[in-house]
């Protein structure tokens, strides 16, 4: 059962992945290519023998997060300071508000939560794959972490990686409620909402998969 759920996880990856590319646009290399890394490691992880172990999947998904969320954080930067050149020339030419009358207040365009998360989601959703992926290693050794530890303390290292994993997971999908909904109530683009949709079925399924 724990086979199937995996190999069924693939095809709601797949989807998500295929949406990442179709949305592809200056600036989300990085998302494509962790997309792509990440059905790999999940594609590798239902059909055995495996090209790489869990961890070291988990490894390479992790460093990929890391990537995301840093080029997400000069992204930013970058964009915030040109809005800030922006929004000052504005001001400069006068105190209107955004209708044209003076005193006017302007208007405040508040960001669609895929806006706002799109990237921390990515990352997160990096993580926990790729944490999945190494409970569900078939390889000995490789089962999760049950073997990790020494002088008895195997068992609270187990327990501690299913918490956080748990946590990761259920953090994970409820930020992924959260987008789609938002997505659907501002009518958004079809692809970005689809993509999160299509990532959060396949973490549930993994972990589903787990228990």
């Amino acid at each position: 059962m724990t086979d199937l759920l995996g190999l069924a996880a693939i095809v709601p990856a797949s989807a998500g992945a295929c949406c990442t590319v179709g949305a592809w646009r200056p600036g989300r290399a990085v998302d494509v290519v962790a997309a792509v890394v990440m059905v790999a490691a999940m594609v590798d992880g239902a059909f055995a023998p495996r090209v790489l172990p869990g961890v070291l999947w988990f490894v390479v998904l992790a460093l990929l997060a890391v990537v995301v969320a840093m080029v997400h954080r000069l992204q930013s930067a970058s964009g915030a300071s040109g809005a800030s050149g922006a929004s000052g020339a504005s001001g400069a030419s006068g105190a209107s508000g955004s209708d044209g009358r003076p005193g006017s207040a302007p208007v405040v365009r508040v960001a669609s939560a895929h806006g706002r998360f799109g990237r921390l989601h990515a990352a997160l959703g990096l993580l926990v794959m790729g944490a999945l992926g190494v409970g569900m290693a078939h390889d000995p050794g490789m089962t999760g972490m049950a073997g990790v530890g020494m002088h008895g303390h195997g068992g609270a290292v187990a327990v501690t990686w299913q918490v956080v994993l748990g946590g990761l997971t259920t953090g994970y999908l409820l930020l992924t409620a959260h987008m789609v909904r938002d997505g659907l109530r501002r009518r958004a683009r079809a692809l970005p909402v689809v993509e999160t949709l299509a990532m959060g079925i396949a973490a549930a399924v993994m972990a589903a998969a787990m228990l």
